[in-house]
Parts: C-alpha cells; structure tokens; sequence
C-alpha cells in the first residue's frame, strides 16, 4: 500500500485556510496527491479570555479535528500553518509523536521553541515588517537553527502590500514555489 500523504492547514486567527497562501498550498498539495484536512479554530479566538486560554482552548479543538485522521499511519506528513497557527502545528507534531515537514508561515514569538533544528523544517516564510516577531530576532533565531529562513522585504504579517495587487501576486508566486 505505502506512500499515504497528507497536508494539515493550520490557519492563522484572522487568515482562514481560505486565503490566499493557505489555499494554495492546500490546492498544490492536493495536485501531488495529498489528502488534506484544513483546520477551523470557531470563535475561540473571539471569547473573553487570555491569549493563553484561547491557545489552550484551540489546541484541544485541534486534537479532537485530528482525532479520526490516524495521522501516524502517514509516510509523509506536511503542516502548513500561519502565524497563530505554526504555535498549533509546531505543539501537535510533539503532542502527538509524529514525524512531520514543517512549512511555518508568519510564526509569532510562541512559535520559537518548535522551531528547532532536526525537526523538518522546510521553510519559515515572514515578511521584514512583521510586527507580531521582530524580523531580527527570526533571523538569528533561525540562522542559529540552521532553518532556511525566507524573509520578502517591506511586507508584514499578511505577506501583503496594501493596495498594491501586482506586488500581491509576485509575493504569492514566489511562496507557493517554495511549497
């Protein structure tokens, strides 16, 4: 039987697997043969609560979406996830024990201790304008890793420019080519 794929879509708190860069990432995958399961946080996010808990509170949806996958039964594991979202991914790869291909869009300072060397990393793709992580700080963070780091100038954590739909397209270009 062997070679059972599959991508997870971990969206971010306002950039659902619909948007852009997780659309396509969900569709490019599922051109090479990969089932795919997108994630949907509800409205944890909008409860009033601590930042902590809403995570808190995320994370345990996430395992129970996840429950029915058998994700272990997988040869080849890929999360795609963004901002809020890499947190999420970067936890149920070590809550679950599982082996998996890391593509970390936009990640948030939470994110830093999964994103480790050894750990199948592909790529961490943020934009040098990101307010939520200082564009620094991912650099050595990542250099001192050794994860390949993918940073687009002048844009911040949509990986957008406002107003500027050429622009827009080259950025989404050039991510979905690193998928």
């Amino acid at each position: 039987m062997g070679n059972k794929r599959i991508v997870v879509i971990f969206p971010g708190a306002n950039y659902s697997a619909d948007c852009p860069l997780l659309y396509y990432a969900g569709f490019k995958f599922e051109l090479r043969g990969y089932e795919k399961i997108s994630i949907s946080y509800d409205n944890f996010l909008k409860q009033d609560k601590s930042f902590e808990e809403c995570l808190c509170d995320i994370k345990n949806s996430v395992l129970s979406q996840l429950h029915n996958s058998n994700l272990p039964k997988y040869d080849d594991i890929v999360f795609v996830s963004k901002s809020i979202g890499t947190v999420v991914a970067g936890w149920v790869e070590e809550e679950l024990c599982i082996k998996v291909r890391h593509i970390f869009l936009t990640p948030i300072e939470e994110t830093l201790p999964y994103i480790k060397y050894g750990k199948g990393i592909a790529a961490v793709i943020a934009g040098t304008e990101d307010k939520q992580l200082d564009a620094d700080v991912l650099k050595e963070h990542c250099k001192k890793e050794n994860i390949y780091l993918k940073q687009i100038q002048g844009v911040g954590h949509r990986l957008e420019v406002w107003g500027d739909m050429d622009r827009n397209i080259e950025i989404l270009r050039e991510v979905v080519a690193i998928y």
